[in-house]
C-alpha cells in the first residue's frame, strides 16, 4: 500500500530535525526540510519506537507508532480531546524518555486551502481509531495513569480520551484511575467517573462493589470514606432515593463505614425528592445499619416531618435520637416546628427540659409558645412559659405580654390583663395601640363604659400613637353614655391627626343617635357620610331602617329602602330588621305589606324574610297567623330558621295548641333540623298539662334519642305521672335520671314528695289507723328527706310547702309546725301556699285562733291576691261560727 502523504508546517518540521533517531523517508530524505515550502508532503518512519508505544511532538501535529509512521492529528475531528492534549504535550516532553506509552487520536490531515485534485488520500476516520484503540493495551494504559498520577487532572483527560478514540477500559484501568482521583481528593471528576459506571444510560464498566473493594485494600480509611461519599452523590444523580438507600445500606452491611455527612446527604436527598414518610423510611434503615447519625440528621429528619405536619412523629423520633446519644446543635428550631404544627404543650415541655440544662433558646421559640397556649386558652401555663423566658436571662418583650393580655381580655378578665399591663412598664416596655384597643374592648364587652372613657384618655395623654380601631371603641362608649357631643369631637380629633375616618366610625355615630331618639341628626350623619364618598354598608342600612320603622317613620323606611335598592345594597336582612322593627313598634299591618310586596317581587335569601315576618307575628301576640306562615313555608319546601320554630313551638304550647306544636317539631324533624331541648321540654309540659302522658312520653323517648334531657325535663315527666296517679312511673324515671348521672334538685324532691303523699292517701291511707298512717307518712318522708341531706340538696321553699300541706291534710298539725319554725329559722321565707296550709289544717282542727293569727301574718308577709285572701277569712269566720252555734 502506498503510503499516505502528510502536511507538514514548518515549526514541525524543525522539530523533526533535532532527533538523532529520525529515519530516512521513505521517499526522498528530509535534507532539505528547512527553509523548505511550508506545506510538505511526507510520510516517516520510527523504527527505534517499540511495539504499542507512541511518541509526539510538541506542536500536537504528529504521532509515532510502531510501525514507523508518522500520522497527523487533525483537531477539528476531537476538538474537545485534541484540545486536552494539546495543553499537556509539554509535561509529556519533560519526561526523560518515551518509555511511558501515551495514547492520542489519529487523524488525517486536510488542507482546506488545496483544491480537489490537490487533497491527498487519507484512512478513513473510523479505521484510525480502530486501529489506534487496538494499538493500546490495559498495561500501557495503566502505566500511563500512574506516570500522571499527580497530575490527577491529566490523569482524567486521559482516560477520558482513550475512551472516546475506542479503548474499553477494564477493571484495572478503572481501578487505577479511581485510587487517582480518590487519593487526590478529586470529587468532581470521581463522581463523574460513578455516574459512567453506575448510570443506567451510562457507558457501564466493572461492578462497582468490586472496585470499592479493590480500593478498600489499596486506600487509607479517610481516603475510602471520600470514595464512599462520591459515589452515593452518584447514586442521589443516577438514580432514586429508595435505591440509594439500599445502596448505601449494603455498603455498610459489607463492612464499610459510611461518614456522617453521607448519611445526612441521604436524607436530604430523600427529604427533597420524597414524602415524609420516606424520610423515616430511610431514618429506620439507616438506623438498623448502625450509621452515624447526628446532630444534622436530627434536624433534617424532624424539618421534614414538620414540614408535612407530622409533629407527634417528629418528637418522637427526637426523643429516641436524644436517648442514643445526638444532641442538638440548637432546640429553637425544634420548639418552633412544634408550634407551626400546633402543640403547643409538646413545646412547652421541651422548653421546661432544655431550661433545666440551661440550653439557650431563642426569644421567639418562647413567644410563639406563649402565643399558641393564649390561643389554646391555656393561660396559666403561658404565663409559666414567660416565667421560663426571664429565668432564661431572655429580656422581657411585648410580644409575650401581648398574647396574654389580648387572651385575658377575650375572657373578659381584665384585672389579671391590667396585672401584665403593669408588669410591662415595670420592665420599661411601653403599651402599644393594639393593647389599648385589648383593655378598651375589655371594658365594652364587660358595660364598663365609663373606665372605656378613663382608660382612653389615660392611654392618649401617655403619649401612645392610637389608631382608628382605638378611637372607635371611645366613640362608642360615648354614644352609649348619651353624650354624642364628645363622640363627634372625636371624629374631629381624629381627622386632626391625619387618620380618615371610614364606614365604621360614622356608622357608630349614626347609630349613637338613633339610641337617643334623635333620627334627625343621625340622617345628617349619613348625608356627611355620602358627600365624603364613603359608601354605607348593611349594617348601616340595617341601623337606619330599624329605628325608621321602631318609630313608625314608614315613609322614611322606604326611601331609605330605595335608596339601598339605587346602591345595589338591595337585601333581604335588611327588610327583614325593617319587618321586625314595624313589629315592635306595633305597626303590625306596615311590616305585612312590605313582607307581601317584596315576596311577590321576589329577593335572593326570601328565607331570611319569611323568617322575620313569623318573629313578627309572634311578637304581635298573633302566634296563629305566624303558624300558617310557618306551614305555607314548610309545603313550598322551607322552613324558616331553628329560633323561630322554637320561639314558634313555645307560642302554641301557651295558647294551648299542642297538636299545632307537635307539628311543628314534626316538620323541624322531617327537614333534618333537630329541635332544641327548651322546644322539647315544653312540648312534653303541654301534652302533661293536658293529662295526655301517652303522647309525652313517646315526645320524651324521641327526645332521648337526639338530645340528653336535662333534670328539667325528667321534672316535667315525674310530675305529670304524679298528677295522672301514676307514681311507680316517675320513681322509674328518678331511678333513671340518677343511673346517668344527673343529680336531683329541690324541685324533684318536692315533685316526688308530694307524689308520695297523694299516693298514700289514695291507696294506703284508707283502713289505717292514726298510729299505722302516723308512722307510714313518716316513713316516706324520712326517706326522701334522707336522700336529699344525703347528696346535699337543700329543700326549698316548694319542698317546704309540699311537706308541711301533706301533714297537714294527714292530721298531723304539730309536725306540720315544726318544719314551717325550721323554715323560719333557715331564713326561708313562706309564700301563701305554706300559710295556707296551716291556716286549713287549723280550721278542720277548730284552731280558729291559730288559723286567725297565721292569716293576719300572712297578710302582712306576703303579696296574697284577693282570691285567696277572701277565701281563707270565710273560711275560718265559718269555722268561727260554727264553734259558737254548735
Amino acid at each position: 500500500m502506498e503510503d499516505e502523504p502528510c502536511l507538514l508546517s514548518p515549526q514541525s518540521l524543525a522539530w523533526l530535525d533535532g532527533f538523532a533517531w529520525l529515519p530516512r523517508r521513505r521517499r526522498g530524505e528530509f535534507d532539505e526540510i528547512q527553509g523548505s515550502s511550508p506545506t510538505v508532503t511526507a510520510a516517516t518512519t520510527a523504527p527505534s519506537i517499540a511495539p504499542n508505544q507512541t511518541a509526539a511532538d510538541p506542536t500536537g501535529i504528529f504521532l509515532f507508532t510502531h510501525d514507523g509512521t508518522i500520522f497527523t492529528m487533525l483537531v477539528s475531528c476531537q476538538p474537545k480531546c485534541s484540545g486536552e492534549w494539546l495543553r499537556r504535550w509539554r509535561f509529556l516532553l519533560a519526561m526523560e524518555t518515551f518509555s511511558c506509552p501515551l495514547s492520542a487520536l489519529a487523524a488525517a490531515v486536510q488542507s482546506d486551502s488545496s483544491s480537489a485534485d490537490e487533497k491527498p488520500n487519507v484512512v478513513p476516520d473510523n479505521k484510525i481509531i480502530r486501529r489506534r484503540s487496538r494499538a493500546l493495551s490495559s498495561e500501557s494504559v495503566v502505566q500511563t495513569l500512574h506516570c500522571l498520577k499527580r497530575k490527577p487532572a491529566d490523569a482524567f483527560a486521559y482516560f477520558k480520551d482513550t475512551e472516546s478514540i475506542g479503548f474499553h477500559h477494564d477493571f484495572s484501568t478503572y481501578a487505577e484511575i479511581m485510587h487517582i482521583l480518590s487519593h487526590s481528593r478529586q470529587g468532581k471528576m470521581l463522581v463523574s467517573l460513578f455516574c459512567d459506571i453506575v448510570s443506567p444510560t451510562g457507558s457501564g464498566g466493572p461492578e462497582i462493589l468490586a472496585l470499592m473493594k479493590h480500593l478498600r485494600r489499596t486506600c487509607a480509611s479517610h481516603t475510602l470514606s471520600f470514595a464512599i461519599n462520591c459515589l452515593i452523590k452518584a447514586y442521589t444523580i443516577c438514580h432514586d432515593a429508595q435505591v440509594t438507600i439500599d445502596m448505601l445500606s449494603h455498603l455498610c452491611r459489607l463492612g464499610y463505614v459510611p461518614s456522617a455527612w453521607a448519611c445526612n446527604f441521604v436524607l436530604k436527598f430523600v427529604a427533597q425528592s420524597s414524602g415524609s414518610e420516606m424520610v423515616v423510611a430511610a431514618y429506620e434503615q439507616l438506623k438498623c445499619s448502625q450509621m452515624t447519625l447526628d446532630a444534622d440528621s436530627l434536624s433534617i429528619i424532624t424539618r421534614s416531618l414538620f414540614k408535612a405536619h407530622k409533629a407527634d412523629k417528629a418528637f418522637q423520633l427526637w426523643v429516641e435520637m436524644i436517648e442514643l446519644g445526638v444532641r442538638p446543635h440548637e432546640y429553637s428550631s425544634f420548639v418552633i416546628g412544634l408550634c407551626d404544627c400546633g402543640k403547643y404543650d409538646l413545646a412547652y415541655g421541651v422548653l421546661q427540659g432544655v431550661t433545666k440544662e440551661r440550653v439557650p433558646i431563642e426569644a421567639v421559640a418562647y413567644n410563639m409558645v406563649i402565643d399558641g397556649l393564649c390561643k389554646e386558652m391555656k393561660l396559666e401555663v403561658a404565663e409559666k412559659v414567660l416565667d421560663l423566658k426571664a429565668k432564661q436571662g431572655c429580656s422581657p418583650d411585648i410580644y409575650g405580654y401581648s398574647y396574654l393580655i389580648r387572651s385575658y381580655c377575650k375572657m373578659n378578665n381584665v384585672l389579671k390583663a391590667l396585672d401584665h399591663c403593669e408588669a410591662m412598664e415595670f420592665h420599661g416596655i411601653k403599651i402599644n395601640c393594639h393593647i389599648a384597643g385589648y383593655l378598651l374592648q375589655c371594658f365594652s364587652k364587660l358595660g364598663k363604659t365609663s373606665e372605656v372613657i378613663v382608660y382612653f384618655e389615660k392611654f392618649k395623654d401617655s403619649g401612645i400613637r392610637l389608631d382608628k380601631v382605638v378611637y372607635n371603641i371611645a366613640m362608642d362608649a360615648y354614644c352609649k353614655l348619651g353624650n354624642m357631643n364628645e363622640a363627634v369631637k372625636l371624629l374631629n380629633e381624629m381627622m386632626t391627626r391625619g387618620l380618615a375616618p371610614d364606614r365604621i366610625h360614622y356608622t357608630c355615630l349614626i347609630n349613637g343617635y338613633c339610641l337617643k331618639g334623635n333620627i334627625r341628626s343621625a340622617l345628617q350623619v349619613f348625608e356627611q357620610m355620602l358627600k365624603t364618598n364613603i359608601v354605607p354598608d348593611i349594617v348601616t342600612y340595617n341601623i337606619l331602617a330599624s329605628w325608621f320603622c321602631r318609630t313608625g317613620l314608614v315613609k322614611e323606611a322606604n326611601l331609605l329602602l330605595g335608596h339601598m335598592m339605587d346602591q345595589g345594597l338591595e337585601n333581604s336582612v335588611t327588610y327583614g330588621v325593617a319587618i321586625d322593627g314595624f313589629c315592635r313598634a306595633g305597626h303590625l299591618s306596615d311590616a305585612v305589606v312590605l313582607f307581601n310586596e317584596v315576596e311577590e317581587k321576589g329577593i335572593n335569601n326570601i328565607e331570611a324574610l319569611r323568617t322575620a315576618m313569623v318573629r313578627g307575628y309572634l311578637h304581635s301576640g298573633s302566634t296563629g297567623l305566624a303558624y300558617k306562615l310557618f306551614l305555607r313555608v314548610a309545603q313550598q319546601g322551607s322552613l324558616v330558621d331553628s329560633f323561630s320554630c322554637s320561639k314558634l313551638i313555645n307560642g302554641l304550647c301557651r295558647e294551648g295548641n299542642v297538636k299545632g306544636a307537635s307539628t311543628v317539631c314534626s316538620m323541624m324533624l322531617e327537614k333534618g333540623v333537630v329541635p332544641d331541648r327548651i322546644s322539647y321540654t315544653e312540648l312534653i309540659f303541654a301534652y302533661c298539662e293536658a293529662g295526655d302522658m301517652h303522647s309525652a312520653h313517646l315526645w320524651f323517648e324521641r327526645m332521648v334519642q337526639l338530645i340528653p334531657p336535662d333534670v328539667i325535663a325528667y321534672t316535667v315527666m315525674m310530675n305529670g305521672y304524679s298528677r295522672a296517679g301514676q307514681f311507680k312511673e316517675a320513681c322509674y324515671l328518678f331511678d333513671r335520671m340518677t343511673k346517668l348521672g344527673i343529680e336531683p334538685d329541690a324541685y324533684v324532691y318536692a315533685v316526688l314528695l308530694n307524689g308520695s303523699l297523694k299516693e298514700t292517701l289514695k291507696r294506703e291511707w284508707p283502713g289505717l289507723g292514726n298510729e299505722s298512717r302516723g308512722l307510714l307518712l313518716r316513713t316516706k318522708h324520712n326517706k326522701l328527706w334522707g336522700n336529699m341531706q344525703d347528696i346535699g340538696v337543700e329543700p326549698d321553699v316548694y319542698c317546704y310547702t309540699v311537706l308541711i300541706d301533706g301533714l297537714c291534710k294527714a292530721g298531723f298539725l304539730q309536725e306540720a309546725q315544726g318544719l314551717f319554725d325550721e323554715m323560719l329559722q333557715k331564713g326561708l321565707k313562706p309564700d301563701a301556699y305554706v300559710y295556707s296550709a296551716l291556716i286549713h289544717g287549723y280550721c278542720e282542727q277548730g284552731e280558729i285562733k291559730k288559723a286567725e293569727a297565721l292569716l293576719q301574718e300572712m297578710v302582712m308577709n306576703t303579696k296574697t291576691d284577693k282570691l285567696t285572701l277572701s277565701d281563707l277569712r270565710g273560711k275560718t269566720l265559718r269555722f268561727r261560727k260554727a264553734q259558737s252555734h254548735p
